[in-house]
């Protein structure tokens, strides 16, 4: 009789203890996922004030070169892998322009700012919007190009060429991810992981120009001037806005 009396006793203390240990696992769980939640919080983020306006601090005259009317349709700097322009647009400021010198040669800009960037919400790469839009990426070759202003830091940017049905472009470009230059995705995603898991949201910038060339094999012949091009539009900003573009 006793013995029978015992039996159940026994398994349902085993039960409570087992409950009890499953109870203390999801209780830590939980508490893992709150702390894990607050150090990917963003902290600190980059100021909440006016920026510097793209449209009006980017001079209609750089060097030689003039602004004029686009008589051609620059590639999107925000448009999904189907070439479809992305609902949420994940830049604060854009700024797509032609400028064109006397001899009837064009360089195409583009400049994006976005102030707080994630794993989910970052500068777009060329490349991808390239291909997105119907492009194929001929070559594609990290570069160290000499555009920054006197007493800045070289610019480790790309050099691209892509082609369409309709025509080439020869295209330099610098991607600034918080304090870094961007020349892959992979180092992009490292470097913005980081800073999450320090709690940091960071802001971001790409400037990108391109000229369109009648053969790929005319493009190392126009890196040179639209990298000159570039210095140029960098020399022309003031402090504050080559602040927000370069490192």
């Amino acid at each position: 009789m006793s013995a029978a009396l015992t039996a159940p006793t026994v398994s349902a203390r085993a039960r409570a203890g087992l409950s009890w240990r499953s109870s203390l696992a999801v209780f830590l769980l939980m508490l893992a996922a709150a702390v894990a939640a607050w150090q990917l919080t963003p902290r600190g983020l980059p100021g909440a004030g006016p920026l510097p306006q793209l449209e009006l601090a980017v001079p209609p005259v750089i060097g030689e070169w003039r602004l004029v009317p686009s008589l051609r349709e620059q590639v999107d700097l925000a448009v999904d892998r189907d070439g479809e322009r992305l609902i949420s647009q994940p830049y604060d400021q854009t700024l797509l322009r032609t400028y064109q010198n006397v001899r009837g040669e064009q360089i195409l800009l583009a400049v994006a700012y976005t102030r707080q960037q994630s794993q989910e919400v970052k500068v777009h790469r060329p490349e991808v919007c390239y291909t997105a839009v119907g492009f194929e990426v001929l070559s594609l070759d990290p570069a160290r190009l000499g555009v920054a202003a006197a007493g800045m830091s070289p610019v480790d940017g790309m050099r691209m060429v892509a082609r369409s049905m309709h025509h080439t472009e020869a295209v330099s470009y610098w991607i600034r991810m918080g304090g870094i230059y961007s020349q892959n995705a992979f180092d992009t995603r490292l470097h913005l992981l980081a800073e999450g898991l320090q709690g940091r949201l960071r802001d971001g910038a790409l400037v990108r120009a391109s000229r369109i060339v009648a053969d790929p094999r005319e493009a190392a012949a126009a890196y040179p001037q639209i990298e000159r091009f570039l210095s140029e539009f960098t020399a022309a900003l003031t402090p504050e806005v080559r602040a927000l573009l370069l490192l």
